[in-house]
Formats: structure tokens, C-alpha cells, sequence
């Protein structure tokens, strides 16, 4: 016990305990060649000082993954290098991420983020 309490009070003072995290469900628009969809997605979203970190599930199973900090973008788009993508005029409200290829985007709505 003497071992937990200090465990716990380890983590009340850590870096990652100044996070605050949110999760939202929402519809995320999906852009597969020419064809558009919207699709239902989990949306969460954890940030500190240090680091902002997007994780979606999309309903059809896709998912992204965003990791940021002041040093370094790590972006997945189902599991694979991903790339943020500036949205065409018509989309200018959403955040879109797309597979490295360009094949599969995925937007989301900035009202959420």
C-alpha cells in the first residue's frame, strides 16, 4: 500500500497530469476518389502545455490519428503515414486529414477541435 500511494501521488504531479481530454461524437465527412460521405466518428482530444493528440474512429471502421508538439507531427490515417490537407473553399470549416497517397481523406469539423 505504502508502494501505491506514492505511485498515485507520482502521477498527480506528472507532466501528463496537466491534460485535459474531451470526446465527442459527431459526423466527420469521408472522401474516397470522387465520391462523399458522411460518416458518424468518435472524436478525442487530449492536450497539455506540450503536445495536442486527436484520435477518431470513424462508424465504417476508419481511423486518424494526430500527435503534435513543438517539435514534431506524427499524422495516421487507418494505421498508415497520413498528411493534413488543406480543404477546398467549400469545406474551409473542416480539418482534413488524407492516407499519404492522397487516396482517402477524412474531414472534420473545426467546431469540434
Amino acid at each position: 500500500m505504502k508502494y501505491l500511494s506514492g505511485f498515485l501521488l507520482l502521477l498527480a504531479f506528472s507532466h501528463a497530469s496537466w491534460a485535459g481530454c474531451d470526446e465527442v461524437t459527431s459526423q466527420c465527412l469521408v472522401i474516397d476518389g470522387q465520391e462523399e460521405r458522411s460518416e458518424s466518428c468518435e472524436i478525442a482530444i487530449c492536450a497539455n502545455i506540450s503536445e495536442y493528440i486527436v484520435d477518431v474512429s470513424l462508424e465504417n471502421g476508419g481511423t486518424i490519428f494526430m500527435r503534435q508538439d513543438n517539435q514534431s507531427q506524427l499524422i495516421r490515417v487507418n494505421g498508415k503515414q497520413g498528411i493534413f490537407i488543406r480543404p477546398s473553399p467549400e469545406k474551409i470549416d473542416q480539418t482534413c486529414y488524407a492516407m499519404a497517397d492522397k487516396s482517402l481523406t477524412y474531414c472534420l469539423p473545426d467546431a469540434v477541435l
